[in-house]
């Protein structure tokens, strides 16, 4: 099943979330770098989705192409991974011509229900302190913090920031309504 989500500023446009498969190691490795500076190889993802428990989520971008042809647009990803009963978030991103039209909270919510089917209870991840927009969008689906990672990320001038690591409890979260992803 394909989740959907109109976008306002573009009206003939959808977002749908898919798992990534082995053939979209080119294009996820090609999003990473468009979102990070220091974005993961193709090696690094397939090393990733390998692992027990690794998986990947592609939101895509259906558009109207030339002549009349829709082109499908890769916009973001959610990379986690889940051991027992809990799962990380490992790396979230959305390219910055489509940020603020609501993919991260898509791919989050795919992702956290992903996770929930997988039998996990706890969701982690890192953020870095300074990134106001990722953590207003984690402390509004109600991930608190729990700690902090110091040094943890390195910018690309190479100076380092430290990371907020944050929890939620996805079993107090179950009253939200179930996202699909298309197999």
């Amino acid at each position: 099943m394909l989740l959907l989500r109109r976008d306002p500023e573009a009206a003939t446009s959808e977002v749908g979330v898919r798992a990534v498969g082995a053939f979209d190691l080119g294009r996820l490795s090609r999003l990473h770098k468009a979102c990070f500076a220091d974005g993961w190889s193709r090696s690094d993802l397939a090393h990733l989705l390998a692992m027990p428990g690794g998986f990947g989520l592609i939101a895509r971008r259906q558009e109207p192409g030339f002549a009349g042809l829709d082109a499908i647009r890769g916009v973001g990803f959610a990379l986690c991974r889940t051991t027992a009963d809990e799962c990380e978030l490992l790396s979230l991103g959305v390219v910055p011509a489509q940020r603020r039209n609501g993919v991260a909270r898509l791919l989050l919510e795919a992702a956290m229900q992903r996770c929930r089917n997988a039998g996990a209870k706890r969701m982690f991840l890192e953020v870095a302190i300074d990134n106001d927009k990722a953590k207003r969008l984690y402390e509004d689906r109600g991930f608190v913090v729990v700690g902090t990672r110091s040094n943890y990320y390195l910018r690309a001038d190479g100076t380092r920031i430290h990371a907020h690591t944050m929890r939620l409890d996805l079993t107090c979260d179950m009253q939200r309504p179930a996202v699909a992803v298309e197999a």
